[in-house]
């Protein structure tokens, strides 16, 4: 789903230029958050990959939602930073690397909220058969967890595949810009009709099934069983902890229902409704509603370290594996994790 191309030329004819201290404070917010999500997933990738205690397939899908958070990361808050220096819709490469990287960096920008979003899917049908049918063998084993995590990227990268051809460099005087359109023997709404359905098969659908699975999963651990056996305590503890498991998994949901929905809703008005993108107002919205949407790549990681002691203490063994004075605390400090792996 293209995020970017909401406004026309207009919107830059009518609209002053940002002054020179709301772009150092557009500078520092995208730097913060390029920084904050390069380490905090790679921290998290680290830590599921070199600790076998933390390889479940909860886990394995966390580390996959932070591979593609790291693509936000990498390609499209770069993007951002760059224009804020040479000009909104600027691409400040031309030729070849210039029609390559204009393809690539959406594509990869869009992939990335797909494979979150799949990936927390993934999550919860594990969850809710962990929680209501605990005594059944797993659906979602390591092995399968595997072969979900390629078929997640590649449905990622079949729908937004259209970038390819549909994402093109244009030159307008002497400046270059990336902008999406479909060739003229394609109907005239085509654009709008693929956002809507992009938006239904990998955001409205995809939410409708996670909340429903969590809402069955929250009636089940209210449940109390009556019974005082040492089954009944087994069970208790056992509700304890998906319970905490839960809530944690609960709060990636409603961040990442936050940061996605306002840009959602902005496009879907856009194409369908009001095309009010292109006055000064809903443009500064705009931009507010992209920042948030970038936004939710450098909050992930950073929930799952605060809320949960495993991750903490795996991070605090990548840090002291970096200082040399504390490699050996840290290759000792967790069972099962080590520097040199």
């Amino acid at each position: 789903m293209e995020y970017q191309n909401y406004t026309n030329s207009t919107s830059e004819k009518i609209c002053p230029q940002a002054s020179t201290l709301l772009k150092c404070i557009k500078i520092v917010a995208y730097s913060s958050i390029m920084l904050t999500s390069l380490l905090g997933n790679l921290a998290v990738i680290a830590i599921v990959s070199k600790n076998k205690r933390m390889r479940t397939t909860t886990n394995y899908l966390i580390a996959n939602m932070a591979a593609s958070d790291l693509l936000i990361s990498a390609f499209a808050v770069p993007r951002e930073l760059a224009q804020i220096f040479a000009g909104s819709k600027i691409w400040l490469l031309d030729g070849l690397a210039g029609s390559i990287s204009c393809k690539l960096v959406y594509f990869l920008q869009d992939i990335s909220t797909a494979v979150s979003i799949q990936s927390l899917v993934a999550i919860a049908v594990d969850r809710y058969q962990g929680v209501v049918f605990p005594f059944r063998p797993p659906v979602i084993t390591s092995k399968v967890c595997k072969v979900i995590i390629v078929v997640i990227w590649m449905v990622a990268m079949g729908l937004h595949g259209t970038y390819f051809y549909t994402a093109r460099l244009v030159k307008t005087g002497q400046k270059w810009s990336c902008t999406f359109c479909w060739a003229p023997k394609f109907e005239e709404h085509t654009q709008e009709r693929y956002f809507l359905f992009v938006s239904i098969f990998l955001i409205f659908f995809p939410l409708i099934v996670i909340l429903t699975l969590y809402a069955l999963i929250v009636i089940e651990l209210k449940k109390k069983d009556p019974t005082e056996n040492g089954t009944s305590r087994i069970r208790r503890q056992r509700q304890k902890e998906n319970r905490a498991i839960v809530n944690k998994i609960l709060i990636i949901v409603f961040l990442f229902i936050l940061c996605i929905f306002p840009i959602t809703i902005l496009g879907l008005v856009h194409y369908f409704l009001w095309d009010g993108l292109a006055t000064c107002a809903t443009r500064k919205l705009f931009k507010a509603a992209k920042f948030l949407f970038y936004s939710n790549a450098s909050l992930n990681p950073w929930v799952y370290i605060i809320l949960n002691e495993r991750y903490r203490k795996g991070l605090k063994v990548l840090v002291n594996c970096l200082l040399p004075k504390q490699r050996h605390r840290g290759e000792i400090e967790m069972k099962g994790m080590s520097c040199n792996r």
